[in-house]
Order: structure tokens, then C-alpha cells, then sequence
């Protein structure tokens, strides 16, 4: 390996280093990370996408096998993060940072569960990692620039296979050598396009992330080497950027301070394209604040920043997924209904007769400002102009995100989304014991083996 401090070396040595761990006070919000990325996977697990890629699984005996909790069938490591990325993204209800516009923590959360069954580790070392995994990612993801999503990749699949590397990397004991080599694997083996919005495939990418950095980690401690330097020059930046970076930016720093902590993720309100959820929150406040419904209806105007209308690539969808990224939906379903939750993206609510009707009279326009990009999207204003047949008109900006730390999931709101996504995912679970472990979950930095916890959710 050459000697020259590459950004892959850096990055390396940043994720394996016990230093790089999250602030002891920090803890407690990696753990309300955990608790909403473990509820959303739970509660994807019986979706079509996950149903049919379990189908095409074959279930293993071996000893390395690991468990799934939806049914107590044990799977290969590489099929079980398949499974578990898959099943957490599919809802489109997890975590996002508009850092890098992608969703930073599941891709790193289903690798990790499925290596915590493997490999005793505690609950603050699993939410050291988390948080070293979610790192990598996002930092990446802005080396990187907005021209990666721009060109049409998935954020969350090519920068999510480099985050879990350097998270199992760091968990399963690896050097710096051999995390530099998890590292120039993951490089080579990031993948997933944006015209899968809205398909099965979005969330499959999820699952392949996790899969594709568990396995490089695995492969470079058995020895399989890569570039130093696959990230710079004629590598990974340049290559995902379109040629416009080739170089790691001066000043971007690892973990100084963690995103996950400063400015933090936004935690999802509502099950649907981080995107859509100003549009609804307006929406929704229109119609408490007046009284409204799609009664009388005649037309709604949406003013997105420049770039907001990007990932929103179905105005009329066709089912529950694809109206996960439909502008139109957002103001339609939620007029309709006075509330957004996971019912509202099931089929039979989008085909509504009177819903199919209104979604055309639904117009998204852009502002003409310059292009706006990352957290400059995400702090921009979103305005609703709803308009009806008798002449009454009604309009409402909402500038701070549902979900980010303007506008944060209190613990009684995530606990609500708890409680909603564990028992849609194992309605067999006592309510009692599913509010029981939402509370022992806010404390998972204490817990000695993260394993052993995630498996009470397990049904044999």
C-alpha cells in the first residue's frame, strides 16, 4: 500500500480510531436514531417490495446465519442485510440529512444489526459506529457535491455503501490498512439511480448498501486489497461528480461535529419523500386553521426552491409507492383526509375516486431563484395556495422542516411513530412491552450486548 495520506487513508483512520466516538451527552440521540430506524423496518417488513425479495431468498442453516424478526427465518449475513435495508427504507419513513440529501441512517443501522449477531458488541459501541458509519456517509456526500444527485444517483445507495464499510470496519477490530482497503472495495461497489423512485428498487438499494459494505469490510480483513487512493484523482469523487471534484475539500472534517449530532437528522413526520412534507404540513394546517376539504376544490399552486421538485418524478401516481413521490398527493391526500400516516400511501387510498379526480388540478412550480442544493433546499420556503370554486382562496408558507431541529419529533411524537410501526409490523406484540422497550430503548448506550436487545423483537 502506498505511504501517502489519502483521503481514503484519513477517512480510514478517522473510522477505526476508539477516539472517534460520539460525545457520551450525544448518546441519547443516537438512541432515538436506533428506535426510528428499528420501528421503520419493522413496519416495512410486510410490504410487496421485502415480500418478494424474501421469495427469493433461500433461508440457511448455518451457523452464521442470521435471524430476521419478522419470522424467525435465519438468512446469510448478505441476504439478511438485503433484507433488512429493503424492509427499513420501503415506507420512505427513515431519517434524512439534507447535508447530502440522503437517508444517512438506515443503510448503516440494518448492516449493523445484522453484525451485532455476530459479533458481541455493546450498545455504545453500536452507537459509536452508527454514528462513525452516518459520518463517512455524509461528509462523502458533500466532498462530493450536488452534481452526484443532480447526475441522477441515489444518494443513499453509492454513499451508503461507503458509510457501512467504515462502520464494520470499526466494529469488527479492522486496521487502518485493512479499513483503507474496506474503503477502496466499497468504492467499486456503489450503485443505485434515481429513476427508481417510486419502484421497489429505491428500497432495494437501501439493502444493497448494506450488503455491499458489510461485505467489503469482510473482504479486506480476510485480505482482499484495493487503491489508497480510490477515492481522489481519477476515483470515486471524480467519477460519482461528473469530473467536477477530484479532490477531498480542505476544511471538511470528520466527525468535528458529528452530523448526527450538529445540525442532526431530520426525523420523518410523515412516510413519504422528505420533499412532500412542507407541502403537507401547509396543506394540513390550511385545513385545520379554515376548515377545509377537497369539497368545492378547484385547484392548488405549490412554489417549490429551485431544485425541490427534483426527487418528486410522479405527479399522477399510479399506487401507494409511487405517490411516496407525488407533489400533487400531498396536497390531494391530505385535504382529503386532515392527516398523513401510513394508511394514506396504502393503493386503495390513492385511487379514490375523488382523489384521482383533484390530483390534476395540482401545479408545482420552482422558483426562479438560483438553484438551490443539500441544506439550502431543506431551509428554503415551500408555499400552498389553495384555491376553490366559489372564489375563496387560501395560501400558507412553511419554511422550518417537519422533523429537523426547527420543527423537531418531540419523544412523545417518536414514541407515537413507535408505537405505529412496531405493532403494524408484529401486531402480535403486547402493547404494554412495545411502550416497555421504547422507553428501555432511549437508554441503549447502557445495554452490554446490542444483539441480544434487537432480538426481543424476534418472533420464533
Amino acid at each position: 500500500m502506498r505511504t501517502a495520506d489519502t483521503a481514503c487513508q484519513r477517512i480510514a483512520a478517522f473510522a477505526v480510531n476508539p477516539a472517534s466516538s460520539l460525545p457520551r451527552e450525544s448518546r441519547r440521540v443516537a438512541s432515538r436514531i436506533v428506535l426510528d430506524s428499528l420501528a421503520v423496518t419493522l413496519a416495512g417488513w410486510h410490504e410487496p417490495g421485502p415480500q418478494a425479495l424474501q421469495r427469493a431468498l433461500l433461508p440457511s442453516g448455518d451457523a452464521a446465519a442470521v435471524r430476521v424478526p419478522w419470522s424467525g427465518a435465519r438468512y446469510s449475513p448478505d441476504d439478511a442485510c438485503l433484507l433488512f435495508g429493503m424492509s427499513s427504507h420501503v415506507l420512505d419513513y427513515d431519517d434524512v440529512s439534507m447535508l447530502s440529501v440522503c437517508h444517512p441512517s438506515v443503510p448503516v443501522f440494518s448492516a449493523l444489526y445484522v453484525l451485532a449477531q455476530q459479533v458481541r458488541v455493546s450498545g455504545a459501541d453500536f452507537l459509536d459506529a452508527l454514528a462513525v458509519g452516518t459520518e463517512v456517509l455524509i461528509r462523502s456526500g458533500q466532498a462530493m457535491g450536488f452534481r452526484h444527485y443532480d447526475l441522477g444517483f441515489h444518494a443513499t445507495a453509492t454513499l451508503g455503501t461507503l458509510g457501512v464499510a467504515a462502520a464494520c470496519a470499526r466494529v469488527l477490530g479492522l486496521s487502518v490498512d485493512e479499513a483503507t482497503h474496506a474503503l477502496a472495495i466499497a468504492a467499486s461497489s456503489s450503485a443505485g439511480v434515481r429513476t427508481n423512485f417510486g419502484t421497489m428498487v429505491k428500497s432495494l438499494h437501501v439493502g444493497q448498501a448494506a450488503s455491499s459494505g458489510l461485505r467489503a469490510a469482510r473482504f479486506a480483513r480476510a485480505g482482499v486489497q484495493g487503491a489508497a487512493d480510490a477515492l481522489e484523482g481519477r476515483g470515486w469523487l471524480h467519477a460519482f461528480s461528473g469530473g467536477e471534484v477530484s479532490q477531498w475539500p480542505v476544511g471538511l472534517a470528520l466527525g468535528q461535529p458529528f452530523a448526527m449530532v450538529d445540525p442532526g437528522f431530520e426525523q420523518k413526520r410523515y412516510p413519504c419523500c422528505y420533499m412532500m412534507h412542507k407541502i403537507i404540513q401547509a396543506t394540513l394546517d390550511l385545513r385545520r386553521e379554515h376548515g377545509l376539504s377537497l369539497e368545492g376544490f378547484d385547484r392548488a399552486q405549490v412554489l417549490m426552491p429551485s431544485g425541490g421538485c427534483a426527487p418528486l418524478i410522479h405527479p399522477i401516481p399510479s399506487d401507494g409507492l409511487s405517490a411516496k413521490f407525488s407533489g400533487p398527493y400531498a396536497v390531494v391526500g391530505a385535504l382529503q383526509d386532515g392527516r398523513v400516516n401510513l394508511a394514506s400511501f396504502d393503493d386503495s387510498a390513492v385511487s379514490r375516486a375523488a382523489v384521482r379526480r383533484a390530483i390534476g388540478q395540482v401545479e408545482l412550480t420552482e422558483s426562479a431563484s438560483a438553484a438551490q442544493h443539500g441544506s439550502d433546499v431543506g431551509g428554503a420556503p415551500v408555499s400552498v395556495t389553495l384555491c376553490y370554486a366559489d372564489g375563496r382562496r387560501y395560501q400558507k408558507t412553511i419554511t422550518a422542516s417537519p422533523g429537523s431541529a426547527q420543527d423537531p419529533l418531540t419523544d412523545h411524537d417518536l414514541a407515537d411513530k413507535w408505537r405505529d410501526c412496531v405493532t403494524r409490523g408484529l401486531p402480535g406484540m403486547d402493547a404494554r412491552r412495545v411502550d416497555e422497550l421504547f422507553d428501555a430503548g432511549l437508554a441503549f448506550a447502557s445495554v452490554a450486548d446490542a444483539g441480544s436487545w434487537l432480538l426481543q423483537f424476534s418472533q420464533n
